[in-house]
């Protein structure tokens, strides 16, 4: 009876642990870095508003981190979204066009390899995005 009953505990466990994983295909992650990044040009056009940043940060998980370490370290959701809601309103996010192209995404398990290319200046930037629950949970930035 015992053995019956940690089957059955195991087996539980298995659902519960595969439902608590959503997968993204390939082409979810692709579509969802492609949202992230007109969301996060939108923010940084003049004129942006704060429904701009709600909408970005909307498609971020609530456990979401950014990760910089050329430039500051490990920023919480909550951290991000007050330092990109004080630049909005000091207004110095006054950009004509976009800040970043998508150049390639290198999808894999629940992550994906992101080359953009920075208009302004033609810098190549990677970053690592990381997704849990169908939303970004987490950006890795390797560029200075």
């Amino acid at each position: 009876m015992k053995w019956v009953f940690a089957i059955l505990v195991f087996g539980l466990s298995c659902i519960v642990s595969a439902q608590q994983v959503q997968e993204l295909s390939g082409k979810q992650v692709e579509e969802l870095i492609e949202k992230v990044n007109l969301a996060q040009n939108k923010v940084m056009m003049r004129n942006s508003t704060t429904q701009d940043v709600d909408a970005l940060f909307a498609m971020y998980s609530d456990d979401f981190t950014y990760v910089h370490a050329a430039y500051g370290g490990t920023y919480s959701r909550e951290t991000l979204m007050g330092n990109t809601l004080r630049i909005q309103k000091a207004g110095r996010y006054n950009l004509d066009q976009g800040r970043y192209k998508v150049l390639r995404i290198i999808p894999g398990l629940n992550a994906a390899a992101v080359e953009r290319v920075e208009n302004q200046s033609d810098k190549v930037h990677l970053s690592v995005f990381e997704f849990k629950d169908g939303k970004v949970s987490k950006i890795t930035e390797y560029w200075k």
